[in-house]
């Protein structure tokens, strides 16, 4: 677990970085700060130290702190070698990131009519429904729902989900490698219950990706679609046209 002073720096960016603490207007005092968190004013100002030490916020005597420039998130790329699939990203990241995931649920239901067409089974075929946030270096940065079919893959232990790679084990119990991926990319906003799981305004922009993934004998095994923070990602597109 985190030291409660870099919760309270970490919350206080994310509050800076989401506009809530505009450049040069004052954010809560320590004191204010202190009884908010239930924690020491000592605590409040390692917190404010670090941020001071990053530039983010400036102390004046008498007057209080003030947002000293405007927060500058890193930029992730969705298909960081310009492929069309989006999957790479968490393997791109690996070991640069700290990736983490919070498993909001995870239940069986069956397949419906939609879901159905796109596995190739019954509409009562059922079919592990999972949701996750997906978080780097502690900032939650995008909500993914995942569906498979409890016919490829029978169980899936929450710890997977939460502290381990999905794609990794599905390899692993199907015997099988991820043998490609279809990506269809488009922009929107995020609604209440979107923005309050990843703790960011009602109407941020979106990046939604809804993608198909088989494995290499061809079985799809897994449709999702993945709620990316438009501050925070970006696709790129390469194209050789030299023969």
């Amino acid at each position: 677990m985190k030291p409660v002073y870099i919760l309270i720096r970490d919350t206080l960016k994310r509050d800076i970085q989401n506009q809530k603490y505009p450049v040069g207007s004052l954010i809560p005092s320590e004191r204010e700060l202190a009884e908010t968190y239930q924690v020491t004013r000592a605590t409040v100002q390692k917190a404010i130290a670090h941020m001071e030490q990053e530039g983010l916020v400036k102390k004046v005597v008498g007057k209080g702190t003030y947002v000293n420039r405007a927060f500058a998130p890193p930029v992730y790329l969705l298909n960081p070698n310009g492929e069309s699939s989006a999957l790479g990203v968490t393997k791109e990241l690996s070991g640069k990131v700290a990736i983490t995931s919070r498993l909001i649920y995870h239940v069986q239901q069956p397949a419906g009519e939609y879901l159905a067409n796109q596995f190739g089974v019954p509409e009562n075929e059922p079919v592990h429904a999972i949701r996750r946030v997906r978080l780097f270096d502690g900032t939650p940065v995008l909500v993914e729902d995942s569906y498979i079919p409890l016919a490829i893959v029978d169980a899936i232990d929450d710890d997977v989900l939460q502290n381990h790679s999905l794609y990794a084990f599905i390899e692993q119990k199907c015997q099988q490698k991820i043998g490609g991926t279809d990506s269809m990319v488009g922009a929107s906003l995020f609604d209440d219950v979107m923005a309050a799981l990843l703790d960011i305004p009602v109407n941020s922009p979106m990046l939604h990706i809804k993608e198909s993934t088989w494995l290499e004998d061809g079985t799809v095994f897994n449709y999702s679609w993945s709620y990316n923070r438009g501050d925070l990602f970006r696709m790129r597109s390469r194209k050789n046209l030299i023969p």
